[in-house]
């Protein structure tokens, strides 16, 4: 029992290093490898969350509710944190709604408050901006 609870914890902290990972790298994408680098991240996403960009834009409000509703919070905090780089380092080279991205966005930080017992002031602001960028 105790190797189990050991190797759930250590697969948790190899998905959330992961998922900071990937953030550093869209924090440093610029428009010269913008295509080559959002490619890797769908692929690292795709593998390890079993989830795209492409099919998070691409699935309905309600799937897409559905989808979340099976990834771990922690998970799904850093997703967020990462689509919202994304949103802010958008530009023409990449290919995908940048609107859809931001609705999602605002839904994984909706369900993160409703299922988290802590207030963050992060997600507060990161919705904020996402609905101004929306206007």
């Amino acid at each position: 029992m105790i190797q189990e609870k050991d190797f759930l914890l250590r697969e948790m902290q190899r998905m959330t290093l992961l998922l900071k990972e990937l953030i550093s790298k869209v924090t440093g994408l610029d428009s010269g490898n913008s295509s080559a680098g959002l490619t890797e991240i769908d692929r690292t996403l795709k593998n390890n969350l079993d989830i795209s960009i492409k099919e998070i834009i691409d699935l309905s409000e309600n799937e897409f509710q559905e989808k979340i509703l099976t990834i771990d919070e922690n998970y799904l905090e850093k997703l967020s944190e990462l689509m919202f780089e994304l949103i802010k380092k958008y530009n023409q080279k990449f290919n995908f709604d940048k609107n859809e991205l931001i609705k999602k966005n605002i839904i994984i930080i909706e369900t993160l408050n409703k299922k988290s017992n802590t207030y963050s002031l992060q997600r507060m602001n990161m919705k904020n901006t996402l609905l101004n960028t929306l206007k």
